[in-house]
């Protein structure tokens, strides 16, 4: 078979008329897919757990020339987890896009954690995860109309670091977690894919990243010898937002500078 020009569909990455759903939507890399999806187009919904937070960036949006919603949800809270996507549908009728970015990260040796440390750690970073999919999925069965899941997780969920077992054993959950609702969502038209992070600088690393030790390690761990910057993380996310991944589901995609290649 030969191929024309009039038969290549060329990518052009358009969210207008998506709705998309962003837990952690006020800082570091919720926010910069939260002003990325609405420069492409889409109307978003921020979720976090500061109202001020919320409707700071509900307003930069609308800035933008997009409509926006902020909420104030604690993901932990399966209760607010439903009101949120509730809120959500309430404004705009459905949900096309659910990223499901909240998280946090902390440093503690495994013979050292606390029960404490470890539930906060993992009833955020995996369960709520797992919950905020499950109401978004929920909600896009109902409408049948399909949608996108991007779950976000970590480099450090598919490889050992020192530090940091609660962390890495969540986000290797969210990861292999994230394989089995593709499986199960996919006769939905439900795509559900995990992103997975290396290091880039954010309000919740700077203190870390501000020791110039611990810069120059995670720096000589990668193959690129930088951080990442945010564009280089939404822009995959865009990628799975778009109607561009309609063959991707059930995969991870790192963005670790090489990290795992070495």
């Amino acid at each position: 078979m030969i191929y024309k020009m009039e038969d290549i569909t060329i990518p052009k990455f358009d969210l207008t008329g998506k709705i998309a759903v962003i837990t952690g939507g006020t800082k570091g890399l919720g926010y910069a897919t939260a002003i990325t999806f609405a420069h492409y187009g889409a109307d978003v919904v921020i979720a976090s757990r500061t109202a001020e937070d919320c409707q700071r960036v509900e307003d930069e949006i609308k800035s933008l020339g997009r409509d926006a919603l902020g909420v104030r949800a604690d993901v932990t809270d399966i209760k607010q987890i439903q009101h949120l996507i509730d809120k959500a549908v309430d404004k705009f009728g459905r949900i096309d896009i659910m990223v499901n970015n909240a998280g946090n990260a902390s440093t503690v040796r495994a013979t050292e954690m606390t029960e404490e440390q470890w539930d906060y750690l993992v009833d955020l970073d995996l369960k709520a995860v797992f919950f905020c999919a499950q109401a978004a999925a929920k909600q896009m069965i109902k409408q049948k109309t399909g949608g996108k899941i991007i779950n976000i997780a970590s480099a450090a969920g598919v490889m050992g670091s020192k530090g940091i077992a609660h962390y890495s054993g969540a986000k290797a959950g969210v990861i292999n977690m994230t394989k089995s609702m593709a499986l199960e969502w996919a006769k939905d038209g439900i795509l559900v894919n995990v992103i997975c992070p290396g290091y880039f600088l954010t309000s919740l690393n700077e203190e870390w990243f501000a020791n110039p030790k611990f810069l120059e390690a995670v720096v000589k761990f990668t193959a690129v010898r930088r951080l990442a910057t945010f564009d280089e993380i939404t822009a995959p996310i865009l990628l799975l937002a778009s109607d561009h991944s309609g063959y991707m589901t059930g995969t991870h995609i790192l963005i670790d500078g090489g990290a795992n290649a070495q």
